[in-house]
């Protein structure tokens, strides 16, 4: 629902009534392109005719439900107007705390804090300090009974996760691991040069035995190219000064501005009252393009017989991504103004209108979301989304009413191709 959420506003910053004609100065108007260094994924939106069966797809459901549950179908003229983001800082934790993982490091006999993230399938960040020594490291999500660390490590089963990449300098790691449930969540991220000194920002990690305790504080400082050294150990890298509380067992956890996206990776404390530094989430962008170790098993964007799949693995060699060449005439976005394209509106008719759009909120090459407007009006009416990120759409959202708020969400569990349950959430 955020996804979609975070889409509509752009989406109705571009197809707002006041800007009827804005299709059609953007289409022809090459010159508002931005800079494009992001190769994303091969993506099936290429291909009219999985897009037209898609469509026909989701219509056919449509139709089913209003047949077998008219009761969801309703008059809207009377009800209120929804309100699409209430804030506060209870909604950060709610979305992300299932993101953040406990990651325990037999080697150093330490533990630390770590979160998923959407980098060729579902990662983890965290630290460099908190695996050092180490090939791999148990990882455990939050659990339903939050009593203590050992407790946790006692009750519940854990994850092996690999160690891919790193970097000591910037004290930063990355993880690769299997099997996570779908409604693990990858983070968003922000965008360090936008923080400002005094705002709130919000980290989610492990204190001590504390697990999953969510603090808040304020930005003290942004200190670029800072150096830190820890006994045996010497680091730089842009970073955030925060007053909030950062302990053993917070590093590698995330940080979050009060738009719920990433800033920081919570890195170290010095001596002092309320000195506490985060890894800025562009030093982690940069981590992330450089290269990583060969993964013997391509174990993310598992390719199905059967089903919508409509995100595939980028081919070996492409330097151009496939909605470039299949597609001049998109219109591409730079919704966060950081150089990377995050959005493209699709003419798929060539009548001059945009009907379809994709877009890829993490910057990391892989589409998670994919939007039809079938009438054409500037509303996108179905929303089709990747949440376990293996490459087929398992969930759906429809506004029946085309008011620009989802009336219905459908699952498909199996990811047969075919919904498996409806859910009214007007």
């Amino acid at each position: 629902m955020i996804k979609k959420i975070y889409f509509i506003l752009i989406v109705f910053l571009y197809f707002s009534p006041s800007q009827a004609n804005v299709t059609n100065t953007l289409l022809l108007n090459s010159s508002i392109l931005g800079k494009e260094n992001l190769e994303i994924t091969a993506t099936p939106l290429s291909d009219k005719n999985q897009i037209k069966n898609l469509k026909l797809d989701i219509q056919k459901n449509k139709e089913y439900l209003i047949n077998i549950n008219p009761k969801l179908v309703r008059n809207n003229k009377n009800r209120p107007p929804k309100t699409k983001f209430k804030g506060g800082a209870e909604e950060i934790y709610d979305e992300y705390a299932n993101s953040v993982v406990f990651i325990g490091n037999k080697k150093k006999g330490g533990a630390g804090s770590g979160f998923v993230i959407n980098h060729k399938g579902k990662k983890i960040i965290t630290n460099w300090h908190v695996i050092e020594g180490a090939k791999k490291v148990r990882v455990w999500l939050k659990p339903k009974n939050l009593v203590d660390e050992r407790y946790m490590i006692g009750k519940n089963e854990s994850y092996i996760a690999n160690v891919i990449k790193v970097d000591r300098e910037k004290d930063l790691a990355l993880l690769d691991i299997s099997g996570l449930p779908s409604n693990i969540k990858p983070v968003v991220f922000g965008n360090f040069d936008d923080l400002k000194v005094g705002e709130t920002v919000f980290a989610i990690g492990h204190p001590g035995e504390l697990i999953w305790s969510f603090n808040s504080g304020m930005v003290s400082q942004i200190r670029r190219n800072y150096k830190w050294e820890y006994r045996d150990s010497y680091h730089l890298a842009n970073v955030i000064q925060t007053q909030t509380p950062i302990n053993p067992g917070n590093s590698g956890g995330p940080l979050f501005d009060k738009n719920k996206k990433l800033v920081g990776v919570n890195t170290f404390t010095t001596e002092g009252e309320n000195l506490n530094f985060a890894v800025a989430v562009n030093d982690l962008t940069d981590f992330l393009k450089k290269p990583e170790k060969k993964i013997k098993e391509n174990k993310y964007i598992k390719k199905k017989d059967k089903g919508p799949t409509w995100i595939t693995k980028k081919k070996k060699g492409s330097k151009k991504n496939s909605i470039d060449i299949k597609f001049p005439n998109a219109i591409k976005r730079d919704s966060d103004k950081n150089g990377i394209t995050d959005i493209w509106f699709i003419d798929e008719n060539k009548n001059g209108k945009i009907d379809t759009a994709a877009i890829d909120i993490n910057e990391d090459g892989i589409i998670e979301t994919v939007a039809f407007d079938a009438n054409e009006n500037g509303n996108f009416e179905i929303f089709l989304f990747d949440d376990d990120l293996d490459g087929n759409a398992d969930r759906a959202e429809i506004d029946e009413d085309d008011n620009g708020t989802s009336d219905i969400m459908a699952y498909d569990y199996d990811q047969d191709g075919k919904w498996d349950k409806y859910k009214d959430i007007s």
